[in-house]
């Protein structure tokens, strides 16, 4: 599948991806779904999950007139997403972690992803 189309698919909300050059494979869905954020002193962010099958594969985030994409991350609890880039003027990448419907947003800071700056906190969407 061309990868023009496929992100055409993904930005209108959903496409189905089957069987390449003839393999028989049965077609997966591909869905987003787009919650609005605020967070501590007022700020707002956008955050699209994106799903292949059943489990989120990445996150697109909106934030402070930029887009950025993360990529699900391994986490003790709750659901994580990092880049290895991150906004204009950072040295790291960004990592977006979510649990029990309060969600950080944070960036690596010098050579290690284990070290974070708080970007954003307290991060909810309406009715949480």
């Amino acid at each position: 599948m061309n990868l023009r189309l496929w992100w055409a698919g993904v930005v209108a909300g959903s496409v189905v991806m089957g069987s390449v050059a003839g393999a028989a494979t049965p077609p997966v869905q591909v869905n987003y779904r787009v919650f609005q954020y605020t967070c501590d002193a007022g700020k707002k962010l956008s955050v699209y999950y994106v799903q292949f099958g059943q489990d989120p594969l990445f996150a697109m985030l909106d934030w402070n007139g930029q887009r950025h994409g993360l990529a699900q991350a391994i986490s003790a609890s709750g659901a994580r997403y990092a880049s290895l880039s991150g906004p204009a003027g950072a040295r790291g990448g960004l990592q977006w972690w979510e649990h029990q419907g309060v969600a950080t947003l944070s960036t690596f800071t010098g050579n290690s992803t284990t070290t974070t700056k708080t970007l954003l906190t307290g991060c909810k969407t309406p009715g949480r």
